[in-house]
């Protein structure tokens, strides 16, 4: 199984139709050092954050969930 490094990082974006806050993952891969940048999460003006997670494996999902639950608690 593949080791791999994920930080989670918030961005306020602000563009022509408000801001809109973006939930980013950046993805190491420990074996390779390859490493990636995914929108996981947005936010859009009603509040509702939408999963961008789909495309992804369910072995980075899992490692990303819970990669956001470690990151939530330091918020």
């Amino acid at each position: 199984m593949t080791a791999y490094n994920v930080r989670i990082d918030k961005i306020l974006k602000s563009g022509l139709t408000g801001d809109k806050t973006e939930i980013w993952a950046r993805i190491t891969n420990l074996e390779t050092s390859e490493t990636m940048d995914k929108l996981i999460w947005w936010e859009d003006e009603n509040g509702l954050f939408h999963d961008e997670t789909s495309n992804l494996p369910a072995e980075l999902r899992s490692i990303i969930d819970n990669a956001w639950i470690e990151k939530s608690r330091r918020w």
